[in-house]
């Protein structure tokens, strides 16, 4: 009796979860040596995905979930969608030509949680989202991001912070934990764990590697951050907002100083904080390039900090004082003192 089976039957046992998810994804093969990932880690992944993805924040279909469950309110579902345009569609568009053609930024974004003051002013946002390896590992990096701000007659408060979790397939209880990045807590600024090491270690996780072979197959490590938190929703090109006008804090304008200014323009500091940029020629007429806490604590963690931006100098002490608020006389942007809201 013969044992052969029919071709079709050999082909479909020869499909693994593995093989399925390069299929469905688009996944490119590993570089370098790294484990292949069981076929538990892979099914996991797949069906993990599928789920995520089926609930993709830039569906059309954004007031209902994969089980046909309303999640928005009506009167905020207007709101969600510009926000999701804004953020998704718009503001990563741009971000997302920072990765090669043949090597995709696999992110999938989760419908934000929007909070209202009683003026229906955004007093609060919370963005989730999932990146994925463009290869075939096993791996993801859950993201959340929240903000809060709220001003008064004779206050104002601003929160915002950054998490990531690490996601390893191979492991059946997801048992991680969410790592703050950094925060900006009315001042308050802590970036002691957004720094090279994380990068690596982030960059080791979702690459396989960190080597500079995957770097010129990937992008840079500037440009891994600000994919990374273009993802959770701030995809300002100058890292100052959230859709809708959120402020994220601090930006310090050396143009406001004009002895900072001076010194850089003695310097030569181009004003678009390039270093191959053009250097200045007319104090007048010279407006170096604003540089919020968060574009510095980006791009120090990268070590891509420009002829302006390393001269960034951090908010003052706070004093107890009326609110701060936004200078009119700077249209460029925030005054040295406050945030625009």
């Amino acid at each position: 009796m013969s044992t052969n089976q029919p071709p079709e039957k050999k082909q479909k046992a020869d499909v693994t979860w593995r093989s399925k998810c390069i299929s469905k994804f688009g996944l490119k093969e590993p570089p370098g040596t790294v484990p292949t990932g069981s076929e538990d880690a892979w099914k996991r992944y797949y069906k993990t995905r599928v789920k995520i993805e089926e609930d993709d924040a830039r569906l059309e279909d954004e007031d209902y979930d994969s089980d046909g469950n309303s999640i928005a309110k009506e009167e905020d579902a207007e709101e969600v969608s510009e926000l999701m345009w804004s953020w998704a569609t718009y503001g990563m568009e741009r971000l997302e030509k920072l990765m090669p053609e043949d090597c995709k930024w696999h992110w999938t974004p989760q419908r934000p949680k929007l909070g209202w003051d009683s003026d229906c002013k955004l007093q609060s946002a919370d963005y989730y989202a999932h990146v994925w390896s463009p290869f075939a590992i096993p791996h993801a990096i859950k993201l959340y991001h929240s903000w809060y701000g709220k001003v008064g007659w004779s206050y104002s408060t601003l929160n915002t912070d950054y998490h990531y979790m690490l996601v390893d397939f191979e492991d059946s209880d997801e048992g991680s934990k969410y790592v703050q990045l950094c925060s900006f807590d009315d001042d308050v600024i802590k970036t002691s764990n957004l720094n090279k090491t994380a990068v690596a270690k982030l960059r080791k996780f979702l690459y396989g590697g960190n080597t500079k072979k995957i770097k010129q197959q990937t992008c840079s490590d500037k440009d891994f951050l600000l994919l990374l938190f273009g993802s959770m929703g701030s995809t300002d090109e100058h890292l100052e907002d959230d859709a809708k006008d959120a402020c994220l804090g601090w930006t310090w304008v050396p143009s406001n100083d004009d002895d900072t200014k001076e010194k850089l323009f003695n310097l030569k500091a181009p004003e678009d904080d390039d270093e191959n940029g053009v250097p200045p020629t007319t104090l007048d007429k010279y407006y170096p390039r604003r540089c919020s806490w968060l574009r510095y604590a980006i791009l120090k963690a990268a070590d891509a900090l420009g002829p302006i931006s390393k001269h960034y100098q951090p908010p003052p002490e706070k004093k107890a004082s009326p609110a701060r608020g936004y200078d009119d006389s700077d249209s460029g942007g925030y005054s040295s003192d406050g945030y625009q809201w």
